[in-house]
């Protein structure tokens, strides 16, 4: 598998395979305040600029065809995503390329600094919007009052939490006792990480294992446990190779039955589990892509375990977009302010549960989330349009309310 990996790579929700990178970018070219713009009326396409963590990601590729696939087909907007971004400077550096080509917004699915990301993009005159994810309490008092920063859609830090628990309880009630806990990227600040991870550490404790507390400037602790036995990795992989030797000597450990991982699964860990112990279980959080399905099919089945994204889950994200161009955007403030609305994963614990959710997460044709969906949302399209039905929509998109809404289609 190719895979385009740096130190630093940030996920959201992880996530997982195989594009050449879409280069380019887009930006304002003109000032103006912040609702002066009237989007499409010219005829014009309104750009929109992207800002990805990694373009082989199979959770990238996945938003990536749905802006591509259905979104740009019917409206009159063109989706330009950058390079890979790991650092803040490759995250200003995007920016600033977007802003050169004419964008009108900046939709995040990377995390490298926030707070001056959304500075950068306001200095530009572009919109900004984090994609499907979530920011810091501290990050959003710092961030809230700027009239280009839209908002976060996507799993807030209690869900994340929530999707670790979760997972490790699921393996903890099957009665397996020797796993492999991938922290990802903790000691590098994603927070997404990190409260899974916390997720992990809440069920082991409730399990009876101790968890013991990292030392001063450190991130990560331990668990000691007579009846667990539990190992932790976590980094990125390298150019050098070290992070899979690591793995493959922790995963090749006697009697390792579970990795719970908290992103970027099986495209890591794939080859290495097949490698050291194809009856491994690996459980992660990422999304229902194609990638994934080969993992539930395979035999040994390489994937046990999904808590992740759906392509259309970012649909709201693009009708948040539009209204700010159209000139609406102080009608989906909260308060005056930037919003925050949580999303929840789907989770699939059996090959039928997830063939089930992948055949609506793939159909684009006719998407989990559709043009007659958005247009609801998109005050130009929908003059009834307000924030309390954007937020009602976009907050409620679990597998059973979209299965319920495509049936009444």
């Amino acid at each position: 598998m190719k895979k385009v990996w740096k130190k630093g790579i940030y996920v959201l929700t992880a996530l997982l395979l195989l594009l050449v990178p879409v280069l380019g970018a887009c930006g304002n070219g003109g000032g103006g305040s912040a609702n002066s713009s009237k989007g499409t009326d010219s005829g014009e396409k309104t750009n929109i600029g992207v800002l990805i963590y990694d373009p082989s990601d199979s959770q990238v590729l996945a938003f990536q065809k749905y802006y591509n696939d259905y979104i740009a087909k019917n409206y009159n907007v063109e989706f330009k995503f950058s390079s890979a971004i790991s650092t803040a400077e490759e995250e200003k550096s995007a920016i600033e390329n977007f802003a050169s080509q004419n964008c009108k917004a900046v939709i995040a699915l990377t995390q490298a600094d926030m707070v001056a990301a959304i500075n950068e993009a306001a200095k530009a005159k572009m919109y900004y919007i984090v994609g499907v994810g979530t920011m810091t309490d501290e990050q959003y008092e710092e961030t809230k009052d700027n009239e280009y920063f839209l908002g976060t859609i996507g799993p807030d830090l209690a869900s994340e939490e929530k999707a670790g628990y979760d997972m490790a309880k699921h393996y903890i009630a099957e009665g397996d006792k020797n796993y492999v806990l991938y922290a990802g990227g903790m000691s590098y600040g994603v927070d997404a990480h990190r409260k899974r991870f916390e997720g992990f550490v809440k069920a082991f404790q409730e399990a009876g294992v101790t968890y013991k507390e990292p030392e001063a400037g450190k991130f990560i602790g331990s668990f000691e446990s007579d009846e667990y036995t539990i190992q932790i990795l976590e980094g990125f992989p390298d150019d050098a190779g070290a992070f899979y030797t690591e793995a493959q000597q922790k995963l090749g450990e006697p009697g390792v039955e579970t990795l719970l991982s908290v992103g970027i699964g099986l495209e890591v860990f794939g080859a290495t589990i097949s490698n050291v112990n194809p009856e491994i279980r690996l459980a992660t959080v990422s999304a229902f892509t194609e990638a994934y399905k080969d993992g539930f099919d395979a035999n040994p089945q390489q994937v046990d375990y999904l808590s992740g994204t759906f392509p259309a889950m970012i649909g709201p994200t693009f009708a948040a977009v539009m209204n700010a161009v159209n000139g609406d955007s102080e009608d989906f403030r909260d308060n005056g302010q930037a919003f925050r609305i949580s999303q929840n994963y789907w989770n699939a614990q059996t090959k039928e549960e997830f063939d089930k959710m992948y055949d609506i997460a793939n159909d684009f044709e006719n998407p989990a989330i559709n043009k007659d969906d958005l247009n609801q949302l998109i005050k130009k399209n929908n003059k009834d349009a307000d924030f309390e039905s954007f937020v009602k929509f976009a907050s409620n998109v679990d597998f059973e309310t979209i299965q319920e809404n495509i049936a009444n289609r």
